[in-house]
């Protein structure tokens, strides 16, 4: 116990760090919290064996949490820490100094300033990344402007061309920051202040729409965050949830960029998971001259007014103004979104009837002319996402039905009810996550419920285990979601969606019914590349022996050839 106390002592040394302001309403569970402030009443739980009191703010199993996060930074054993509940061993042994480690662009600070001061008067921290650097890299990943998130403990990641973190998004490069807006599912708003005050724009403007509620997170921007404005959407059907993943932000020249992402707004999303993003174009204001009232091809300024619309919320309606606006014309991706309710074919609230109109349009498959040559039905779809919803008792009466008849349409097709092409699904094993970067709790975006994949037994035929290898991600679990259909080569793609939505009826539609409508109980946004849009036949995902300078590589994440599940693999479960 002398060791842990001295090491308590070494980690909470006043000179070092302020006690964090909460006290004993403190309601973060992010190690790196812990890292910045002192936390005494833990401390003083600890050393009684974990014996917290009844009458305490916050519900007894924060306390716990934030116990086994304590723990893990000061790296005590089940022995040394008395007569507690302890952690697993497993979890124990886990290098927890690298669950703190940082890119170059996070440097710790070790100023006696907090989040609440700094946020009423702008910190000296220096930019993460030079002046030009985001605009730069952004220009380099034309014409798709996607990116994954840097891995800090995959050190590859932080050099390849496409990785970002959340606060190069905010680089200056893309302009003086005016306002932003942040719809999402999971904020801390702590984490996120962070980061814009390492940008210098915390006192700036914001709005946030977000489904989970961390614990008193409206007090802490009530009494803290003046310039936040913030709704909480709370959703009617117990089965849906506000799982969207949008940022909007404003320059002082009224241009607008928009940001449609896989990652929730909190420390692990945007370091220990892996997930993509899309950075729109600068989009200026409209002028006289504007044709198509700043609409693009894809109409996706039109989808995006819809779906901000949608909401029905006044801290929304200024967002609506601004962007309609500004000029999309030169965004060449779809905007696909789905909203709580019913949803017709031609609507836009839907992920299953948006994207089987996309792919009935846009999308091209070589024609089948000889025995020999490959057709449509050579083309595998694939999906991968985080999570995984209840399917049903079979694979046809929704997985093929409505989903795979969704995603395998194309121009020579008629749409149908069972598709002939061939459906592939990445999910995780138990073994990719406890060989992941932080063991179990590697799995900790991975909310698969046991029993509902004990019920669809059937489904693991179609599962293949998460491999990166190629960009050396494999041992960072993902919470990207992505769809594509893949050339018998493995060389093309028909097209790409990237979207907030998982595996599930909530977040994609139900059943088609008789009058072809279908529920969606959740809110979800993605975008959809479709290489007709880019003038390209297909997306080219390895390099070619063709020396065409338009054979641009779309950026690929996770191993071609998939690897099947094993006879003895199982689905990560919750």
């Amino acid at each position: 116990m002398e060791s842990y106390l001295k090491r308590k002592a070494d980690i909470d040394d006043d000179s070092e760090k302020q006690k964090c302001p909460h006290g004993e309403k403190c309601y973060r569970r992010n190690i790196h919290h812990f890292k910045e402030y002192q936390h005494p009443h833990l401390l003083k739980y600890l050393l009684n064996g974990d014996n917290i009191p009844e009458s305490l703010p916050q519900p007894k199993s924060v306390y716990l949490e934030q116990l086994k996060v304590l723990k893990d930074l000061l790296k005590i054993d089940n022995a040394t820490a008395g007569p507690s509940e302890g952690i697993p061993q497993k979890k124990i042994k886990a290098d927890n100094s690298s669950k703190l480690e940082k890119s170059k662009k996070f440097p710790e600070k070790k100023e006696k300033k907090t989040i609440y001061q700094s946020v009423k008067g702008e910190s000296s921290t220096a930019s993460t990344s030079e002046a030009t650097g985001m605009l730069k890299k952004w220009e380099q990943n034309a014409p798709y402007f996607v990116f994954y998130t840097t891995i800090p403990k995959s050190p590859a990641t932080l050099k390849q061309k496409n990785s970002i973190t959340f606060t190069d998004i905010l680089c200056p490069s893309f302009g003086k920051l005016k306002c932003s807006l942040q719809v999402n599912f999971m904020i801390d708003i702590m984490w996120l202040m962070e980061q814009y005050k390492a940008r210098n724009v915390s006192s700036l403007p914001m709005t946030i729409l977000y489904g989970y509620e961390f614990p008193q997170m409206e007090e802490f921007m009530n009494k803290f965050l003046k310039q936040v404005t913030y709704h909480q959407m709370k959703m009617r059907d117990p089965f849906g949830i506000h799982h969207s993943k949008v940022g909007i932000y404003v320059y002082d020249d009224d241009s607008i960029r928009v940001v449609v992402s896989t990652a929730n707004l909190y420390y692990e999303d945007w370091n220990h998971y892996n997930q993509g993003l899309w950075l729109s174009p600068s989009c200026p204001p409209m002028t006289e001259d504007t044709p198509n009232n700043g609409d693009s091809p894809t109409r996706f300024k039109s989808d995006l007014l819809w779906y901000l619309k949608t909401y029905n919320v006044p801290c929304l309606k200024p967002w609506i103004e601004r962007v309609e606006k500004t000029d999309f014309s030169h965004i060449r991706v779809f905007l696909v979104t789905s909203t709580p309710g019913k949803h017709y074919p031609n609507d836009a609230g839907s992920h299953v009837h948006t994207v089987a109109r996309l792919l009935k349009k846009h999308c091209n498959l070589p024609a089948k002319t000889t025995p020999e040559s490959e057709g449509p039905s050579s083309w595998g779809v694939i999906g991968q996402s985080s999570s995984i919803g209840s399917l049903g008792k079979n694979a046809g009466e929704w997985l093929r039905s409505t989903f795979l008849r969704s995603l395998a349409a194309h121009k020579a097709a008629s749409l149908t009810s069972n598709p002939n092409a061939t459906l592939s699904f990445v999910y995780p094993t138990v073994d990719n996550v406890m060989t992941g970067h932080f063991g179990p709790e590697s799995g900790g975006c991975l909310p698969y419920a046991k029993n509902v994949n004990e019920k669809q037994k059937w489904f693991q035929d179609y599962l293949h285990q998460w491999k990166a290898e190629l960009l050396q991600r494999s041992r960072a679990m993902p919470h990207i979601k992505s769809y594509t259909r893949v050339s018998p080569c493995l060389t093309k793609l028909a097209y790409y969606l990237l979207t907030s939505a998982n595996l599930s009826k909530s977040a994609w539609g139900g059943i088609i019914q008789r009058d072809q409508g279908v529920y969606v109980r959740s809110y979800e946004v993605g975008v959809m590349f479709l290489p007709e849009l880019f003038e390209m036949d297909y997306f080219n995902i390895a390099q070619t022996l063709s020396n065409n300078s338009s054979n641009v590589i779309f950026p690929f994440m996770y191993d071609l050839p998939l690897t099947p599940y094993k006879a003895d693999d199982y689905p990560w479960c919750n």
